[in-house]
């Protein structure tokens, strides 16, 4: 008798299992982070994030770089962190065969975040930036990036406007991609930087997507053009990191009207 309850209290949880919410679900699992290191990464920025998740409960961290990459270490991962730095290099770094390694990496169900630099890298772009093309969109001026850092004003559905750190991230912009789902916008600017010296003007910026959410394959990807873990008080605001990690970790188309809530509560 002890034994059929045990199979029926088994059989009843995993039927309960089953009809909660994937996010849900994924709650209770460790989310298997790979944080990128590798020329063109920023010091700053891989400390912000190593200094996040490191030790963090529902998390586990590992530090990859290039030859891990390309040696197929993602297979152990749920999710793979780009941070800030210059994309180009962190993609010239991880060479053709590194790149991809990360794009069946999450054409196969894994997730992809990308700050800052690591979104320029998910972009549409020429071969000389290395990009991974797994996002249709790019950047709206091109190869005029320079801006300025500042913590620019940002809004959100549901939630009161807030300031995020802006350093030269990308104006995203769509582009038509055959195989490729237009990006949804969580988040934009309110706020703007510019410098008209360096081929970057006023009125570029605001309206413009400062998050967004796409699917390349079974995966999701997740772009930050701010930094959500760098700038100090009033800016930093460290749980749409911890909680994009986990939204990307979960398995499931990304819905054409996915909202900010949808990633972040």
């Amino acid at each position: 008798m002890l034994r059929r309850r045990e199979i029926l209290g088994a059989t009843i949880g995993a039927a309960i299992g089953a009809m909660l919410p994937a996010r849900a679900r994924a709650g209770k699992k460790t989310v298997r982070v790979a944080l990128y290191k590798a020329g063109g990464v920023h010091p700053a920025a891989f400390a912000a994030a190593k200094q996040l998740l490191e030790g963090r409960e529902g998390f586990r961290l590992r530090v990859t770089v290039p030859e891990d990459i390309r040696g197929g270490s993602l297979a152990d991962e749920d999710v793979v962190v780009f941070m800030g730095g210059s994309g180009s290099t962190q993609g010239r770094n991880l060479g053709d065969v590194g790149k991809q390694q990360v794009k069946d990496f999450v054409a196969r169900g894994g997730g992809y975040v990308g700050v800052c630099a690591g979104a320029y890298m998910a972009l549409q772009g020429e071969d000389q930036f290395h990009k991974l093309r797994i996002v249709a969109g790019r950047n709206l001026t091109g190869d005029f990036w320079q801006r300025g850092i500042a913590g620019l004003d940002v809004s959100a559905p549901g939630r009161e406007p807030f300031k995020l750190f802006y350093a030269n991230g990308p104006i995203f912009t769509p582009v038509a991609v055959e195989g490729l789902a237009p990006y949804v916008s969580l988040a934009t600017f309110i706020g703007e930087i510019y410098n008209m010296s360096k081929g970057t003007g006023p009125g570029e910026m605001p309206g413009t997507p400062a998050i967004t959410a796409s699917q390349f394959g079974k995966g999701r990807v997740l772009l930050f053009s701010p930094n959500p873990i760098l700038g100090g008080r009033g800016v930093v605001q460290e749980d749409l990191m911890l909680s994009g990690l986990r939204w990307v970790a979960t398995a499931g188309d990304v819905a054409p009207d996915v909202r900010f809530a949808d990633v972040f509560g």
